[in-house]
């Protein structure tokens, strides 16, 4: 935009620099100021090629949107045309039920809807299954007005999940689906073992050994093998490495595994059958002969006196609703060329399971 002229205090012209406006963009386009509006704002009102047209204009004249005036937009449109707070869908191949039985996903779960009612959005639980496939569900969505998809996280690290999503904004809760790629949120795998690590060391252990199916660590795109041996490779001596043990529910294959390796601490996720043989089998004895620390760590329940990282999953939840959010006030709809992946901390919490070997600092 070419400066324009103002006066000083004094009564001298001077040029002043001024943001174009929409009803400049308007003006150059040759539309009118709601065309603008909308067509930045990807409207489905406005064609594609205008709304394309209309962007880069905008683009090119150095037009940026004022946050909080579209802060204010967005609300006062939701309060025009919604009398009651807009569906988001949670979507998931587990029921609800099995969903709610797992502490993590719990956890994610009830985050993600105490987050979306804080926004003014209310979050129902969808299920693909046999009865209901992703592209029916789609259909289904789409009748009521949904706009919104988080795709919640599941067991098996594989699979494609297909919605339509053109007609959908989505944010998927960790690595297990395997499509669509969409902006993710995840618990920050190589900060928790980084942590985890440390906190072993700080509390006396010398021979950390990572255990866990293999499957498990495929689910999460091997994040967790990854971090533990970059970790061992930069910041463990050499005769204190143990390799990762991937196969634990094989008895024999994990008992000939610790008795070679001798390691005084276990990180894992679920460790409670490994465990189970070594006690049947050699005698050892926990915490006093191999300690534990879990990558998943529960607050409340039978587990709750385990060491290890706390995800802090209700986090993760809310985070996944925050970017969802951000998508519907642009209403931009659609899959991303160039996914986000955000990556939350946890949190060391000390436990029963791996008590000081050595004074504490």
């Amino acid at each position: 935009m070419p400066p324009r002229r103002k006066k000083s205090p004094d009564g001298a012209d001077v040029s002043v620099s001024v943001p174009p406006t929409l009803r400049d963009v308007a003006a150059r386009a040759g539309v009118s100021v709601a065309t603008v509006s909308m067509a930045l704002r990807s409207h489905p009102r406005v064609s594609m090629a205008t709304r394309m047209r209309i962007q880069k204009l905008a683009k090119e004249m150095g037009y940026a949107q004022d946050s909080a005036v579209a802060r204010l937009m967005h609300y006062l449109r939701r309060k025009r045309v919604e009398k009651a707070p807009e569906p988001l869908a949670f979507v998931s191949r587990l029921r609800e039920e099995e969903l709610l039985r797992m502490p993590t996903f719990s956890r994610q779960y009830q985050g993600a809807v105490g987050r979306a009612a804080e926004l003014g959005y209310r979050l129902d639980y969808h299920t693909v299954d046999g009865q209901m496939n992703d592209r029916r569900l789609g259909r289904v969505l789409r009748a009521r007005g949904v706009r919104g998809v988080v795709i919640g996280p599941r067991i098996e690290p594989e699979g494609r999940l297909d919605l339509g999503w053109e007609y959908f904004a989505c944010v998927t809760i960790g690595y297990s689906f395997l499509w669509p790629d969409t902006d993710r949120v995840i618990n920050d795998k190589m900060q928790s073992v980084y942590l985890a690590l440390e906190e072993l060391r700080r509390l006396g252990y010398r021979r950390p050994a990572l255990v866990m199916e293999q499957w498990v660590d495929d689910r999460l795109r091997n994040h967790w093998t990854g971090a533990f041996l970059s970790c061992q490779f930069r910041h463990w001596p050499a005769d204190a490495h143990v390799p990762p043990m991937v196969h634990p529910s094989d008895r024999a294959e994990f008992v000939a595994w610790f008795e070679r390796w001798r390691p005084d601490v276990l990180i894992g996720v679920e460790l409670a059958e490994p465990l189970r043989f070594l006690a049947e089998d050699l005698g050892v004895r926990v915490p006093e002969d191999v300690a534990f620390a879990v990558l998943d760590k529960q607050r409340d329940g039978p587990f709750a006196h385990h060491a290890g990282i706390d995800q802090h999953p209700e986090r993760i939840g809310e985070a996944a609703i925050d970017m969802l959010s951000a998508y519907l006030m642009r209403n931009e709809l659609g899959l991303s060329g160039h996914p986000r992946v955000v990556s939350l901390p946890g949190v060391w919490v000390d436990g029963e399971t791996a008590p000081p070997r050595t004074p504490v600092n």
